[in-house]
């Protein structure tokens, strides 16, 4: 009992000495210096928040966007990113050979040493809106995939499909067109399933075509599935990432310097998340990460303070001014950390990622987050649990499917963990699920 009062009364002098003095001090020496001080350190933050306020209009993913102006979707933009992928998908494929480009796929599932098999999940879609024009989403995807695939020199070790599960596949037009080019594994419903669906409801669907697609691209034996929808549009990069990541950080780890196996089992990998579901209030890690960023810069700004302070101090002060000091630089430390976390938070946790995208070895591993499944990428071994589990439950609007693969992951005791930043983008602004316009304009811009 003597050793646990003796810990608190040391514990208590340390934050005494710590927090409380300093503010004792400054209270006491609280002169009209002083309040010409505080009223100097409000300004700066008045004048950040008209600046970022004037910034932050233009980015998507800040907190001030289309807070002054909020006159609507801006159709305009998106149907102009929408042409430009769409220009670019007409070109590569008017430069392809649809037989030649077809049989080297085809070839390449027959391989023993097949690595990636990546199916895109897709389904007939409304494919015109006058506001935004032709969308073509399935073409812009499976054009860019074999773009990044032949770039990469990697046509030898993937195998891209289109995963039709349309009800009414021998309608959908334009993956007819691109089975000229591409594999093409076609769901087919009997008679009495189509007259069910209503009572089986879309979440429910969309979990029996991914179900479908998995089983699908596994029966090629990849050592790693990609399931990705038809509005995830790859990045340019997005297999040398995935090849450095497996390399460094899944397959094998570095421990006290050597290369060792990773025994750490995990059920997959996500490629993207959309950024409106990031922010640093939703998830532990990204509050983690607002914090020691926010430390990490006022801590840089307090040693060049501190530095300044010891180059102007005498050789020798008293004890008094010495407090002072320390109360000084404190404060300094304490306005300078809640100032660099207020611009952190303004600003957006998706610019401060993007700092990452600038090499593909700079792309990192996080915890992964129970949403969402736009592109997710599966180790085959753990792929046939995976559909074993899905195909024991029912989801419902209440339990989607990423809410079951969440449970799964529970259950099991397994990891999940996230890209970032993304390498993939959401380019879906229509929704196939909900046939109606996706209002979150930020994904587009």
């Amino acid at each position: 009992m003597c050793y646990v009062l003796y810990y608190c009364r040391t514990l208590f002098n340390f934050i005494k000495w710590l927090i409380i003095t300093p503010f004792c001090c400054f209270a006491r020496q609280f002169t009209r210096s002083r309040l010409v001080c505080l009223i100097k350190i409000l300004s700066v933050y008045m004048v950040t928040l008209i600046v970022l306020f004037i910034i932050c209009q233009k980015l998507p993913y800040s907190y001030f966007y289309r807070l002054y102006d909020s006159s609507g979707i801006n159709f305009a933009r998106i149907r102009i990113l929408n042409d430009q992928r769409r220009f670019k998908a007409r070109k590569v494929l008017s430069e392809l050979n649809p037989n030649e480009t077809r049989r080297m796929y085809l070839e390449n599932a027959k391989s023993d040493h097949l690595k990636y098999a990546i199916g895109v999940v897709t389904v007939a879609r409304k494919n015109f809106i006058s506001e935004v024009g032709e969308l073509k989403y399935l073409t812009q995807v499976m054009t860019q995939l074999h773009d990044v695939i032949a770039k990469c020199g990697a046509t030898n070790d993937v195998f891209p499909f289109i995963c039709n599960v349309d009800l009414k596949p021998e309608d959908f037009d334009e993956s007819l067109q691109l089975s000229q080019y591409f594999p093409n594994i076609t769901k087919l419903y009997s008679p009495t399933y189509q007259q069910g669906i209503q009572r089986t409801g879309k979440t429910e669907m969309e979990k029996q075509d991914y179900v479908f697609c998995l089983e699908s691209a596994l029966q090629y034996n990849p050592d790693y599935v990609i399931l990705i929808e038809d509005d995830a549009y790859p990045k340019d990069n997005f297999l040398e990432v995935l090849e450095h990541l497996i390399e460094t950080k899944l397959e094998t780890n570095i421990r006290r310097g050597e290369r060792t196996l990773n025994t750490v089992r995990w059920g997959w990998v996500k490629l993207m998340i959309p950024y409106s579901l990031t922010k640093y209030h939703r998830n532990w890690f990204f509050f983690c990460q607002w914090v020691a960023l926010a430390l990490l810069l006022s801590g840089i700004v307090w040693l060049a303070y501190c530095f300044y302070i010891e180059c102007c101090s005498s050789t020798q002060e008293s004890p008094a001014n010495i407090i002072k000091t320390y109360a000084r630089s404190f404060c300094v430390l304490l306005f300078t950390f809640i100032y660099f976390l207020l611009i952190i938070w303004i600003i957006g946790r998706a610019y401060y990622v993007q700092v990452r995208s600038f090499s593909p070895y700079l792309h990192a591993l996080e915890p992964g987050t129970s949403c969402c499944t736009p592109a997710l990428l599966f180790p085959s071994n753990e792929v046939p649990n995976i559909v074993k589990y899905l195909g024991s439950i029912k989801c419902s609007r209440h339990f989607p499917l990423d809410f079951a693969l969440d449970n799964y992951r529970i259950d099991n005791k397994i990891k999940q963990y996230l890209v970032s930043p993304n390498i993939f983008s959401h380019i879906g602004f229509y929704s196939s699920l909900r046939q109606s316009y996706n209002t979150n304009e930020a994904e587009f811009v």
